[in-house]
């Protein structure tokens, strides 16, 4: 049941990208989590500023085997009686991971930029948070833009995060 609403919820997005791609709607590619720059980018082959069918085609094909490969993944690390189908109680497993790893990514944000300890962000301290962003994005910027062009383009992207991934297996996080 989850499943087939997972999959119905993945069908509406990826329509609603799709529509949304065609008629200039940007905030509805962000609410996907896409940028409309880098979806044009990589499907609009044509370079017209739409997505024709075919180009629509073939981001729903991209879309459809990004969601079996998150699927396939799901299934290989919480698929715990391994039937090939998560359950309420493989579900819940999943939902918890989630909600430890975002209460551990608060918890790091608050230790590292939090000087006041007052277990919030002031606006100072979002400043001090947004200016390290602002200047990690620039190292990589500069470490992974080879063409110089000041943006990276989705080959430079995938290279970046290729690459990033590597170096967080040879170096994991304690």
């Amino acid at each position: 049941m989850k499943r087939t609403v997972f999959v119905l919820a993945l069908a509406v997005a990826a329509g609603a990208v799709a529509a949304s791609a065609d008629d200039g709607d940007h905030g509805g590619l962000r609410r996907h989590g896409m940028n409309r720059a880098r979806l044009l980018e990589k499907y609009d082959l044509n370079k017209d500023g739409q997505l024709d069918d075919q180009e629509k085609a073939a981001m729903r094909q991209d879309m459809e085997a990004r969601r079996a490969k998150h699927q396939q993944w799901l299934l290989e690390h919480f698929d715990a009686n391994h039937d090939g189908k998560l359950d309420e109680q493989e579900w819940a497993a999943i939902k918890s991971q989630r909600r430890g790893g975002r209460e551990r990514f608060r918890a790091q944000i608050l230790e590292k930029y939090d000087t006041n300890k007052d277990g919030r962000l002031d606006e100072q301290e979002r400043a001090a948070m947004r200016a390290d962003r602002k200047a990690h994005r620039a190292e990589l910027l500069k470490r992974f833009d080879t063409d110089g062009d000041g943006k990276l383009s989705e080959t430079e992207r995938q290279a970046m995060r290729d690459q990033l991934r590597q170096e967080r297996r040879q170096n994991p996080k304690p």
